[in-house]
């Protein structure tokens, strides 16, 4: 029988009056001998209400008088935590857009940062057949050609939001910025001439320039497809989900909402997106988005996906930064840098002794909200290429969490001032899922009967 939870506080008010005018909002979570049932009791007796829950968790966002959140502590209560907005936190550099209305929507597959990395031979083996990938990102185009059928139900928490987020912060510069026709030269000139100043201003290596300029595509201006564009949330998800799908084709990506157009999200709504894809059967979880600094909430969602069985994957972060980046630096999360072509570190990518492994990030193609392409860098587009492959070896009853850093190509005398900050090496798909297995001969006809004289 649980503990009931008496309204017995320890609050320091030092010297404040009973009414406070500004209110916080913090995330509660209770001890599992608290019946959950008090905490609304609980938030009334501070002057409070409760805003959202997750009770598989004991997770609660209460709102409570600013200066009482600071400094009231009570019996039954595990930990506490000021619900911080996490702004533009996502992993997404610069990069430019194209069009391709003559190509098959799933062109960009033999790009050559998935060739190298063993997509081809990977996927004789794999499809991930029968995966569910939880993308926690911002909002995904469902109509996008290049994922018709990759899309399972999810959720969209930021419209699903029951309250309302108090940021009492400054935003920062974004995080993504795609091209525009004032980044380029040759403004006045053909799309060849325009698609060729994209990819010098973009530094795309010989191999991606050659593959984008032999494939038919046209550059295309970003300022043409409105405003939104510029917003560092528009385009991240269905970037995400493009890359994820050229990977894991027949895995089913479940798409959650928990960042807006502007790259904007919560703490709790973060913790929110976890526990639905733990709820609704996730087996693998991408997380391309990075924190300010720790978090016991996010932390104790990660973990009950973690303890679920479920993988989960992370970037590790754009500041070049020898910091580990939260949630990429969680225990059981295989946190991913990003490389180059070369086998290079890449230029924004951070690097630590937590990184599990390193996979192509830069100039990486994928699609684009509208029917567009996008060709974009950063590591938030290293981690789907894992959690693609984490689906392709979960669908041949491999454990990616041993089966991935075991299968890398060791980069070391590549990245000399880098050792032991990008991982094991360089993801390998081919040599992680395995070499096909040939199937077995037909059976021999039957003798033919004997010639009789």
């Amino acid at each position: 029988m649980k503990t009931r939870l008496m309204l017995i506080f320890i609050v320091v008010l030092l010297g404040v009056a009973p009414a406070f005018a500004e209110k916080a909002q913090v995330i509660v979570k209770l001890d599992s001998r608290i019946d959950v049932k008090e905490v609304k009791t609980v938030a009334r007796f501070m002057g409070g209400r409760v805003l959202d829950e997750i009770p598989r968790q004991h997770l609660f966002l209460i709102e409570v008088p600013e200066k009482l959140a600071a400094n009231a502590r009570f019996f039954g209560v595990h930990s506490w935590e000021h619900n911080r907005v996490v702004q533009r936190k996502l992993n997404a550099v610069k990069g430019f857009i194209v069009s391709a209305p003559a190509l098959m929507p799933q062109w960009y597959y033999t790009q050559p940062a998935l060739t190298r990395i063993g997509r081809p031979a990977a996927q004789l083996v794999s499809t991930g057949r029968g995966v569910v990938i939880a993308d926690i990102n911002s909002s995904v185009d469902y109509a996008h050609p290049a994922l018709t059928g990759a899309l399972t139900s999810g959720y969209d928490f930021i419209l699903g939001r029951p309250y309302t987020v108090t940021t009492g912060l400054i935003l920062n510069q974004s995080d993504v910025a795609f091209l525009d026709q004032s980044d380029v030269a040759f403004l006045d000139q053909s799309d060849v001439a325009f698609l060729d100043a994209a990819l010098t201003a973009s530094g795309a290596d010989a191999a991606t320039t050659n593959f984008i300029t032999t494939s038919g595509v046209t550059a295309v201006s970003a300022s043409t497809l409105g405003p939104q564009v510029k917003q560092p949330g528009y385009s991240h998800g269905t970037l995400c989900a493009g890359v994820i799908h050229s990977i894991a084709p027949d895995s089913m990506i479940m798409p959650v909402r928990a960042f807006d157009d502007d790259g904007n999200s919560d703490l709790f709504t973060l913790a929110k997106a976890i526990d639905f894809a733990v709820a609704n059967h996730a087996q693998v979880i991408n997380l391309s988005f990075g924190l300010g600094s720790d978090s016991d909430t996010v932390k104790t969602s990660i973990q009950a996906a973690v303890n679920a069985g479920i993988t989960v994957i992370a970037s590790a972060g754009n500041a070049n930064s020898l910091v580990d980046q939260y949630p990429a630096a969680y225990p059981g999360v295989l946190s991913v840098a990003a490389i180059d072509n070369s086998d290079l570190k890449a230029a924004f990518s951070n690097y630590s002794p937590s990184v599990d492994v390193s996979a192509p990030g830069v100039n990486v193609i994928s699609s684009f909200p509208g029917g567009y392409y996008g060709i974009i860098s950063g590591t938030s587009f290293s981690a789907p290429i894992v959690a693609g492959e984490a689906a392709l070896l979960r669908a041949v009853l491999k454990d990616p969490l041993t089966a991935i850093p075991q299968n890398t190509v060791n980069i070391n005398a590549l990245n000399v001032s880098y050792v032991g900050g990008l991982g094991t090496g360089r993801v390998d798909l081919s040599q992680a899922v395995g070499t096909p297995t040939m199937p077995p001969p037909p059976p021999l006809p039957p003798p033919p009967p004997p010639v009789l004289p």
